[in-house]
């Protein structure tokens, strides 16, 4: 069984801003601004970072490990709506439109992660046109597909639910050569196993099953998606 270190390293501010590709756009002088006014925190696994109907006075970028976007169903059940990784946004909708956080967010695993005042942010955002389309071309895709992709999580098997793990994460950090994809972000069997919601054992042996019937390949941690089409049709549970 992989054991997960207790405490990821704390990166720095700026190592977390650098590595947010919605910031990409905006000016090195305005990155800096974000890195000197935000505040790093740190979320053991199941933490909860922040609830539904909470006023959206900030937003964050993950900066190690992994969170997720929950709801609460109409049975009084956590649906996963969202997960997001090293780099990534979460909030920023809410902190832009002014209203409050409409998922709660939880840590998967242990994880640090930057919170920007929406004092901050804000100002950069509407002086800067160039992250205003950067919005709208990947957080509105983004979560359209993760919704689709989450819904297998209710009602889907293991191997759906770790199939659907692998494809939000190659949609964010995957690396496409020729039919291959490459996870451009170190992965636990039991990080998978948590963002899975199942446990690291099943999680082992899935992962060992496919990788001897050639779907997907696993080096140091990094993970490479061999057959797409089979690992698809997996998830969809088809024949």
């Amino acid at each position: 069984m992989e054991i997960m270190a207790s405490r990821p390293e704390r990166p720095t501010n700026l190592a977390v801003v650098e590595s947010c590709t919605l910031l990409n756009s905006v000016p090195v002088a305005d990155r800096q601004q974000v890195a000197n006014n935000s505040f790093m925190a740190y979320a053991e696994r199941g933490e909860v970072i922040w609830l539904a109907g909470t006023a959206a006075e900030c937003c964050v970028i993950a900066g190690t490990g992994f969170i997720k976007m929950t709801k609460l169903s109409s049975s009084g059940h956590e649906v996963t709506m969202e997960l997001l990784g090293p780099g990534q946004v979460l909030g920023l909708m809410a902190v832009i439109e002014g209203r409050q956080f409409p998922l709660s967010a939880v840590s998967v695993t242990n994880c640090w992660y930057l919170k920007v005042p929406s004092r901050v942010i804000l100002p950069i955002y509407q002086a800067n046109s160039n992250l205003k389309d950067q919005v709208v071309r990947t957080i509105g895709p983004r979560v359209r597909r993760a919704h689709e992709m989450m819904s297998r999580f209710s009602t889907g098997s293991a191997e759906e639910c770790i199939a659907a793990v692998l494809f939000i994460l190659a949609d964010s950090y995957g690396t496409h050569k020729g039919n291959k994809v490459r996870l451009d972000v170190p992965l636990t069997r039991q990080e998978i196993s948590e963002m899975a919601g199942t446990t690291v054992e099943t999680t082992i042996r899935v992962m060992s099953r496919w990788q001897k019937s050639g779907i997907v390949r696993t080096e140091h941690q990094m993970i490479t998606i061999l057959d797409a089409e089979r690992l698809d049709r997996i998830m969809r549970d088809t024949p």
